[in-house]
């Protein structure tokens, strides 16, 4: 990315600016693309009802002491309107660097299992709290309409290794509709 992400909306702004809103989909969505990550030993499911926006959200056990839980939240939303996935994700890292004390360790902007996608990873600090964060969108066709996914894994910096890395990389979109007998095509 040649543009400093300074001068660039967010994700959010960039779709409120072009009158596109974000209908959030859940796995029981007729139509909408299948999504899923491994959730690594020990992390637990949230009750979709802390946060009935999200497609998942999965943590460990909060750390008492720390007031924090290493976790995956996971959104899959439809867009109201199609979008240029390649104009939308320019926007995609401004969040981040916006995040207290950002560091950043990385960015990609290669397709993710054929679809447009952006990525960015890096540390930041709230009050004591050091966290690394990784976030990837990905705008995907499925049904004649698009969507806007999005895994966010946050850990305690020092805390990310072969747990997230597993959650990060296997994240997987299915674009197939199952049938009425829920077979996929």
């Amino acid at each position: 990315m040649t543009t400093p992400s300074a001068s660039l909306p967010s994700l959010a702004e960039n779709l409120a600016a072009a009158g596109t809103a974000v209908i959030p989909v859940h796995p029981d969505s007729v139509g909408a693309p299948r999504v899923s990550i491994p959730v690594p030993n020990g992390w637990r499911e949230v009750d979709r009802g802390v946060f009935p926006g999200a497609y998942g959200v999965w943590a460990l056990p909060p750390e008492e002491s720390l007031g924090w839980a290493d976790n995956a939240v996971l959104l899959v939303g439809r867009l109201s309107a199609p979008v240029d996935a390649a104009g939308l994700l320019r926007s995609a890292f401004v969040d981040s660097r916006r995040m207290p004390q950002w560091r950043e360790v990385s960015t990609d902007t290669g397709d993710y299992q054929g679809f447009p996608s952006a990525t960015i990873t890096g540390y930041y600090t709230v009050e004591t709290l050091t966290l690394w964060a990784d976030n990837r969108y990905v705008v995907v066709g499925a049904g004649g309409d698009q969507y806007l996914v999005q895994l966010t894994v946050t850990a305690r910096a020092g805390e990310e290794g072969s747990e997230t890395a597993l959650i990060t990389a296997g994240l997987t979109i299915a674009t197939s509709v199952p049938t009425d007998s829920g077979e996929m095509p």
